[in-house]
């Protein structure tokens, strides 16, 4: 016993020996070179009133960037604005970042000094062109030294004030888009009528369903199963016509147009997750929009209602204009449901004319489906750019409501219904033709958009 106490304090003594040299070559090591060692000491503070103007300044282009982004513009593009219209109010050294919901931007004055931060959530989105084009001035006018920092700033909250537009205009536009698509795929008459109706009908249960919050998805599946329905009352009725154009024409009112076009530049700007998060949103939509189909396809057959899908021909030499003048006011049309400005609706108009023109050119010597949406759409991305170029407004004016025509309205329903009637391969087959032709047409119009004018990336603050 007494040998392993003996034993025990020598080992004690042996570590506090060796705790001790530890210590003492550290302080040795720590004097030696205590000249290299910086100094720790608390960041400057700007002062107050400093303080207030960087955060006002900041919090305009954020409201500015938040605005964009609400109303489908791209993360890229959005960044690039904040920046922009912060260094035109006088901040040098602004770093901003921009995800799918939310905006930060932080002013680094030096690097001792504490930055101004401040950030902004987007939580409600609808699309409005309009307001694309209000912002897209305003940033040009402050930059170009028309406008001062605080008319940039009256300005833009005239612009967040004015309310949404849901009056009789953007009913009738909406409307109006589904029955000339109707007409695009050869329906005439009462099926243009019907799908008139129907969308009136739906969109104003759309509205319903929001006003009660009821999530963006339920009120999808509603859109496009009351566009099914007024098919399948067409059908019951009996009536010699091709109930199916109703459905597509329908479903062109749900189609996201400007967040697939946005998902695929975020992918291909260097914004992955943002173009995630967008492609996951047309993917709900897309989602929404076959349940609502399902569900009365399903309800129709159990109501012994059956309804076909339309054959889609080659168009004749002579249907060829009426084709054509169709896709024109399709485009116009869903250019006045999204608030464009006035004085680009015939433009927008004739981009989409275009577009489809070539589509059928291209068909008739034999090209596949896929790839001559993608030439038509890469044609309405180029002439989009160019013309906002030259008018000095944003390109989504011409660019979403020029591509809607080539959208496959048709296909998805037909794959919705060859599913529901039991023919699983061939059903699947269909609605992944439609995704490809969607994929095409937004990276064509994406790589027509950054032909005549590359999408520019934010400048990173310097150091």
């Amino acid at each position: 016993m007494e040998f392993r106490r003996s034993a025990q304090e020598e080992l004690r003594r042996r570590r506090l020996a060796g705790r001790r040299l530890v210590g003492q070559a550290t302080s040795r090591f720590l004097t030696a070179h205590q000249r290299h060692v910086l100094p720790v000491t608390e960041p400057i503070r700007l002062p107050e009133p400093e303080q207030r103007a960087v955060y006002r300044i900041l919090n305009f282009a954020l409201r500015a960037g938040a605005l964009l982004l609400a109303s489908g513009a791209g993360t890229a593009e959005v960044e690039t604005t904040i920046g922009e219209l912060a260094r035109a109010c006088g901040l040098r050294r602004v770093e901003t970042d921009v995800t799918f919901t939310s905006l930060t931007a932080s002013y680094i004055p030096a690097r001792d000094v504490e930055p101004v931060t401040t950030l902004r959530v987007v939580r409600r989105r609808e699309v409005d062109y309009g307001r694309l084009a209000d912002i897209y001035t305003l940033r040009e006018d402050l930059k170009t030294g028309r406008l001062t920092t605080e008319q940039a700033i009256s300005r833009l909250d005239e612009v967040a004030a004015r309310p949404s537009r849901h009056h009789p205009l953007i009913i009738l536009g909406w409307a109006g888009m589904a029955a000339a698509f109707s007409v695009l795929l050869g329906g005439r008459g009462i099926v243009a009528v019907t799908a008139f109706t129907a969308t009136i009908i739906g969109y104003l249960a759309m509205q319903w369903a929001d006003r009660r919050g009821m999530l963006g998805f339920f009120q999808t599946v509603a859109g496009s199963a009351v566009a099914t329905g007024a098919a399948l009352a067409l059908a019951a009725m009996h009536f010699p016509v091709q109930s199916s154009l109703v459905v597509a024409g329908g479903i062109m009112v749900l189609v996201p147009g400007y967040a697939l076009v946005a998902s695929v530049q975020d992918a291909l700007t260097g914004f992955p997750i943002s173009g995630s998060a967008r492609g996951l949103e047309v993917l709900l939509t897309a989602a929404g929009i076959v349940t609502g189909i399902a569900v009365m396809l399903y309800l129709g057959r159990w109501a012994g209602i059956s309804i076909g899908v339309a054959a889609v021909t080659s168009a004749s030499l002579l249907q060829v204009p009426a084709q054509v003048a169709a896709a024109g006011v399709a485009a116009a049309l869903y250019a006045t449901a999204t608030s464009v400005p006035g004085r680009a609706l015939a433009w927008a108009g004739a981009i989409g004319a275009a577009g489809w023109a070539a589509v059928l050119l291209l068909g008739h010597i034999g090209v596949s489906e896929i790839f001559a949406t993608a030439v038509a759409a890469w044609l309405v991305g180029l002439a989009g750019r160019a013309l906002a170029s030259r008018q000095r407004t944003h390109p989504f004016l011409y660019i979403v409501p020029g591509i809607m025509p080539l959208v496959p309205g048709l296909t998805i329903y037909g794959g919705m219904l060859t599913l529901i009637s039991g023919n699983d391969p061939g059903g699947i087959a269909m609605l992944l033709r439609a995704l490809a032709v969607g994929l095409a047409i937004a990276a064509g119009v994406t790589l027509g958009h950054t032909v005549i004018r590359p999408i520019r990336r934010p400048q990173r603050a310097a150091r």
